[in-house]
């Protein structure tokens, strides 16, 4: 089924015969994979709340708009209270068996409130602003020993040799795997691609099953291995709440797992936007490598510029009003968070890349009670991933008018990006 709706992507023509019925919001066609800014500047202005039958939610693309579901308590991240027909459709063909709707159920999206909040607390500290600083030289010293294989070649590609496996060896060392291991457990990682862009190449329910069984195997002997011998690590103060009777043993596994999962993924993708953004904007490239002091700023841009996490969705669990329009109960909402990015009325000149812009109060990492758990990750590991690559390589090259971009609906990033390490 996926693989059909993949080569009709690819043909297009499909995608274009279909424009009829597809309605303003088409992140299907190719031109949206290139620029899905162009369509969501024309949504925002026509349509800030709108209803895409195809995927049966309501789109909001509004700076405002998207911030007030995002911080509005009373929708919920649960998708099985999600009635839509589409919906209902994918629920029935992953027919997950009952250790594999546990876990899910047990994610952090979709815990209750209580859970939820109980959970999000055993995993603050490990990721809190000066916890993540003190991984800065563990992150430089993987940071390095990635870069040297690539100074060796000349040539590398930045996503699926550097931007790729550093956030796994990183979160290898926070959650206390062996640095060994992290081939595997990117695979696993990669696996899980299906949950937000089923489209993108290698995406597929039978796939991540597989990952699912084999990690949470995994998972299980790391668990006995720290109950037995704990370290100073994120696993081992999980486990440390399940004795204390404050988390479940399947709440311990499915939070080890949603870790690494949540953050491989988006730190690949700000790294690999952020370098593509470097290549496209070469006069801020110079001023970025003239100033590193600007790289905090620069982090912030590049996540506002080409936001790793493009949209989330919240379930209306009652009749709530969106922007002057009703959802209906049992209904979702997709909040467009690359189109609040790129909404005029908040950021000016919105859809220029500056690395120094001031008041860039952008919604990357959403807002709420659902509030991306790792941006201290994110912003300090992506920090040193490029400063260290813009130092011992500052004449890097590589083509920013022929980018390879996955379909991005969920997420934004790049399949590839060849680079040339220059002199």
């Amino acid at each position: 089924m996926l693989g059909a709706v993949r080569k009709a992507i690819d043909w297009q023509w499909p995608m274009v015969a279909l424009r009829p019925i597809s309605g303003k919001y088409r992140p299907m066609e190719l031109s949206y994979r290139r620029d899905p800014y162009t369509q969501l500047d024309r949504l925002r202005a026509q349509a800030p709340v709108y209803y895409s039958r195809p995927i049966g939610s309501y789109m909001v693309s509004s700076y405002a708009g998207v911030q007030a579901v995002l911080r509005d308590q009373r929708f919920v991240s649960d998708r099985k209270l999600d009635t839509s027909f589409r919906n209902r459709m994918t629920y029935k063909m992953a027919n997950f068996t009952p250790k594999e709707a546990a876990a899910f159920d047990a994610t952090l999206t979709a815990a209750s409130a209580e859970d939820h909040l109980r959970m999000r607390s055993a995993i603050t500290y490990d990721l809190s602003r000066i916890r993540v600083e003190k991984l800065r030289p563990r992150m430089e010293f993987w940071v390095d020993r990635l870069l040297d294989r690539a100074q060796e070649r000349g040539s590398f590609d930045l996503i699926a040799d550097f931007a790729g496996p550093l956030p796994i060896f990183i979160a290898a060392e926070l959650l206390g795997f062996p640095p060994e291991d992290a081939d595997k457990l990117q695979e696993w990682s990669d696996s899980y691609i299906v949950l937000v862009d089923p489209l993108i190449e290698g995406a597929g329910l039978g796939r991540m099953r597989k990952a699912f069984h084999e990690f949470d195997a995994y998972i299980g002997q790391t668990l006995r291995r720290k109950t037995a011998d704990p370290g100073d690590d994120l696993i081992s103060r999980l486990l440390e709440r399940q004795k204390a009777g404050e988390l479940t043993e399947l709440q311990v596994r499915t939070l080890t797992l949603m870790l690494v999962v949540a953050g491989h993924e988006v730190i690949t993708n700000l790294i690999g936007n952020a370098i593509a953004c470097l290549l496209r904007f070469p006069d801020e490239r110079e001023r970025l490598q003239k100033d590193p002091a600007l790289m905090n700023t620069a982090i912030e841009e590049f996540i506002r510029y080409e936001s790793p996490i493009q949209s989330a969705w919240r379930i209306a669990p009652e009749e709530i009003e969106v922007g002057g329009v009703r959802v209906p109960a049992g209904r979702a909402v997709t909040v467009l968070i690359g189109a609040a990015n790129h909404d005029p009325e908040r950021f000016p000149d919105p859809h220029r890349l500056d690395v120094g812009r001031a008041d860039n109060k952008h919604l990357g990492f959403a807002l709420g009670s659902h509030f991306c758990a790792g941006p201290n990750l994110a912003r300090i590991e992506g920090g040193v991933a490029l400063r260290r690559l813009l130092e011992r390589f500052p004449d890097f090259s590589g083509d920013g008018a022929a980018l390879k971009w996955k379909p991005a609906m969920g997420l934004r990033g790049l399949y590839e990006l060849p680079i040339t390490t220059g002199r």
